[in-house]
């Protein structure tokens, strides 16, 4: 049985401004790809320090009591999913794999707020050399370009709905059948996409909320059963980092 473990990144700096500002106030605060907080970087340790306890395989095990023995480690190229990713292949020693796909909704992007309306302007974001330099442990795409893995226009929703049924269908082709558990470091639009794939949602509109460095676990059977095991899984935080 496959085993998939949506991960959240750690707080990102936009995650704060848009807590703490009205959307036209964020906009002018915001970042096409931002950063961890410290509190982000705290919540990226701890979950790969409680990703990477000790594991035994001891029948169905619903709440994961007896570990986790992931087998693959992914994230997006955002850099708070990159940052989160690589405490977590720090902690459990798994290599960690770059997955441009799954990216955040809307892709990396700027906003213009000079006008009646903002207008949302595509940004390149980091390339081959950014990505060797800082994360050399990082396995990125041989195709990554060096002029910024993004470099287009901001992601329509209609895309974004297209990209979570491509990365549901790959997740299957890799890894169903195989007894994989698979990490995934990403991002809260994508998860829902995904879920929205993988569950044929038909709300025009839906959104499944999940913290930052909290955990959400869906098990597919071999005869392609599917079934979420849990949601938004925030045990492992303690309360002052739940965000």
């Amino acid at each position: 049985m496959l085993k998939l473990y949506f991960i959240r990144h750690g707080q990102s700096t936009n995650n704060v401004a848009y807590e703490d500002e009205s959307d036209i106030e964020y906009f002018g605060l915001r970042r096409p790809d931002p950063d961890l907080t410290e509190i982000g970087e705290e919540q990226a340790r701890i979950v790969g320090e409680y990703l990477n306890k000790p594991f035994s395989e001891n029948g169905f095990d619903p709440q994961n009591h007896n570990g986790f023995g992931l087998t693959h480690l992914y994230c997006s190229l955002m850099l708070r999913a990159v940052k989160t990713g690589t405490a977590i292949s720090n902690q459990t020693g798994l290599p960690l794999v770059a997955w441009p796909d799954i990216h955040e909704t809307g892709g990396i992007f700027d906003v213009e707020t000079g006008g009646p309306e903002p207008v949302f302007v595509g940004q390149p974001g980091p390339g081959r050399s950014y990505f060797q330099s800082n994360f050399p442990n990082l396995a990125i795409p041989e195709d990554l370009p060096e002029e910024g893995w993004w470099n287009r226009e901001i992601e329509p929703r209609e895309r974004s709905l297209e990209r979570g049924k491509k990365v549901a269908a790959e997740l299957i082709n890799r890894h169903s059948g195989k007894d994989h558990r698979v990490g995934l470091v990403l991002h809260g639009g994508i998860f829902t996409r995904l879920l929205t794939a993988f569950f044929n949602v038909q709300a025009e509109h839906s959104w499944f909320l999940m913290n930052n460095c909290a955990i959400s676990r869906m098990d597919i059977r071999d005869d392609g059963h599917i079934m979420l095991t849990y949601m938004n899984k925030v045990d492992h935080l303690p309360g002052h980092l739940i965000t």
